[in-house]
Parts: structure tokens; C-alpha cells; sequence
């Protein structure tokens, strides 16, 4: 394998892709205590997943079929192209609620520091800490009656 400036922003953009998947699969589940209870939300931006993916996959094609360009550069397109399709389609945003807080945008959130929370007509809960407002978008009504459940639990 080659190693020009092209393989080793590919290599960085694997590493990357992949230390988020783990963080976002495996890390989030053991860290800051004992998870409460996951709640999967609804995806939102799936058309910014469709271009990413198919602009990973033109590049693999340019690359592998149109220029004949070096088969590592090919390889390793393929595989920041399947990473990339499980981050945009296999993977699914969550909140993780833990005994003192919740994760949400593989960001931890304190209980204490939640200000207010809102419920908008559309079934949107807006949560708002002291720097930021949180859009928590439900999947269904079980969901955002859990989600409301335990926030009026724990804080």
C-alpha cells in the first residue's frame, strides 16, 4: 500500500468512523454508571446520508473503473463506504438514560442542569439546559411517554 497524502486522510477518516461507532455502540452502554433505559429516536437528515454514501461510492468508482487508480486507494474507499453506510442507515440515534443523567447526541446531559421541558403539538420534546435547547424526536408514543416518564423521575 501506498502511502500518499490520499490513503492516509482515508486511513484517518476509517479510524474516525470506526472509534464512533464503537464509542456510539459500546462505550456509551458501560460509562457514567448503569444504563436506565435506551430509547431509540426518530432519524432525521437520511437524504445528508444518501448524498455522503453516494459521493463515497462515485469516488470508488471513479477510482477502481474510470482512472484504473491504485487498488489500496479502492479498498480503502470500500471500506469508509461501508462504514459510512452503517453509520447513516444501520445505526440508530438513542437517548441513554443513566441513574444521573442521559446521553443523547453521544453527549451526557445532568438531570440537575435540565431548566425546562416542553412538549410540542407534534410530539417533539424540547429539553433546555442552561447553553443549549435538545430536540428528543420520538419514534411513537410509547416512547415519548417513557422518555417523559423518567425525566419526571429523576429530575
Amino acid at each position: 500500500m501506498s502511502f500518499d497524502a490520499t490513503n492516509i486522510f482515508l486511513l484517518i477518516m476509517i479510524a474516525g468512523a470506526f472509534l464512533f461507532s464503537f464509542y456510539d455502540g459500546v462505550v456509551l452502554h458501560f460509562w457514567k454508571g448503569k444504563t436506565v433505559r435506551s430509547i431509540p429516536l426518530r432519524s432525521r437528515g437520511k437524504w445528508d446520508g444518501y448524498i455522503f454514501v453516494g459521493l463515497i461510492t462515485l469516488l470508488f468508482i471513479s477510482n477502481a473503473f474510470l482512472r484504473h487508480g491504485p487498488t489500496s486507494t479502492s479498498v480503502l474507499l470500500a471500506i469508509l463506504g461501508v462504514l459510512f453506510f452503517y453509520i447513516c442507515f444501520i445505526r440508530k440515534g438513542r437517548i441513554i438514560f443513566k441513574e444521573h443523567g442521559f446521553f443523547y447526541a453521544l453527549l451526557f446531559f445532568e438531570y440537575k442542569k435540565m431548566e425546562r421541558i416542553n412538549l410540542s403539538e407534534d410530539g417533539v420534546l424540547v429539553i433546555e439546559t442552561g447553553r443549549q435547547r435538545l430536540l428528543l424526536f420520538a419514534r411513537n408514543e410509547q416512547d415519548l411517554a417513557d422518555m417523559l416518564q423518567i425525566f419526571t423521575e429523576r429530575s
